[in-house]
């Protein structure tokens, strides 16, 4: 299946007819999918679709949600307030070293003075056991993401590469809203009346680890995530 609506001119509703057709054919085809949420708005949107699907949340995809320890309390909130208003609960998974642990072996701002490392242990290779074993992952990425916002390269540039299915070594990544732009996820959650955090009305853009967020500068270890699912060994990240 692939895109042929323009992200920009199409309306919201020929672009959620076409991520409800993405949701169809992944309950036809896939056995066991999994559905990994951030409860950003973008990760909020798939879930509302998903719950609209022909899919049982109960029983026809696993819901997974990474505790890497350094979430907004606003955060938790959203993840207690969608569990309550889909009736359902989320598996979560935690990397095996915290961010005080790399704090106390590499020194403080790890985050920015070890960007690689601080993210492969706290994100990638936790995201990894999340994805291992299914054959499909739903995500809520979207290509205009990495599309150039007229100062250069968007922040996740790989993503402007994405399709509706991309079959990994390990996993066939499902990106149903791929084709919404910004301004479409906000169309729709007021739409729906779904909750947001927070934090977007402060002037957040993108809610990742708490330090790298509040630094400003939540993305400059994106790469590592874009390897998730490769079914490759992680490379050792650099002390």
């Amino acid at each position: 299946m692939s895109i042929e609506i323009d992200i920009e001119s199409a309306s919201l509703d020929e672009k959620l007819d076409k991520s409800l057709d993405v949701l169809e054919e992944t309950w036809s085809k896939f056995d066991d999918p999994t559905f990994t949420c951030s409860f950003g708005k973008d990760s909020n949107a798939v879930l509302d679709l998903l719950a609209r699907s022909d899919a049982d949340l109960e029983s026809d995809v696993t819901l997974s949600f990474l505790d890497h320890g350094n979430h907004f309390e606003a955060t938790w909130g959203m993840k207690e307030a969608l569990e309550d208003r889909y009736g359902v609960t989320f598996e979560t998974y935690e990397p095996d070293s915290s961010y005080e642990e790399l704090v106390a072996e590499h020194g403080p701002r790890v985050n920015q003075r070890k960007p690689d490392l601080c993210c492969q242990t706290l994100k990638s290779a936790p995201m990894e056991r999340m994805v291992d074993g299914y054959d499909g992952w739903i995500t809520g990425y979207r290509m205009d993401e990495g599309l150039d916002d007229g100062e250069g390269e968007g922040s996740y540039e790989w993503r402007k590469h994405l399709d509706y299915f991309e079959e990994k070594e390990a996993v066939t990544r499902i990106n149903p809203i791929v084709h919404w732009t910004t301004e479409d996820v906000w169309e729709y959650h007021e739409r729906r009346d779904i909750p947001y955090n927070d934090l977007y009305d402060e002037g957040f853009e993108c809610l990742g680890c708490k330090q790298c967020t509040l630094d400003g500068d939540p993305l400059f270890a994106y790469d590592s995530i874009r390897r998730v699912g490769d079914g490759t060994e992680p490379e050792e990240a650099s002390d």
